[in-house]
């Protein structure tokens, strides 16, 4: 009995130690509700989304404030808040 109890208790903390030692699926950390500045230039329309190419990283934007049609092509500074991975933009200008 002492022994199936120790190898139960032994196999919870090895599990349990598999949680701690597991990768992020994406190394791109997304802050939800804060507010997000990016710079680069938007390079396409894809739908209803936009492609911010900044200096790292391509980013997924989105606006029901601003008409991104007219920075299509520009370098810009944009401001707003992440929803999953596409930044929806509150400000922007060009840079």
């Amino acid at each position: 009995m002492k022994k199936i109890f120790l190898a139960l208790v032994l196999s919870s903390f090895v599990l349990s130690a598999c949680s701690l030692t597991s990768k992020p699926v994406t190394n791109q950390v997304i802050e939800e509700g804060e507010v997000a500045t990016k710079i680069g230039e938007i390079t396409i329309k894809s739908g209803d989304e936009w492609l911010l190419k900044t200096e790292t990283e391509i980013v997924n934007l989105a606006s029901n404030k601003v008409n991104l049609d007219n920075y299509l092509k520009k370098k810009v500074k944009v401001s707003g808040m992440y929803s999953g991975t596409t930044l929806y933009v509150d400000e922007i200008e060009i840079n």
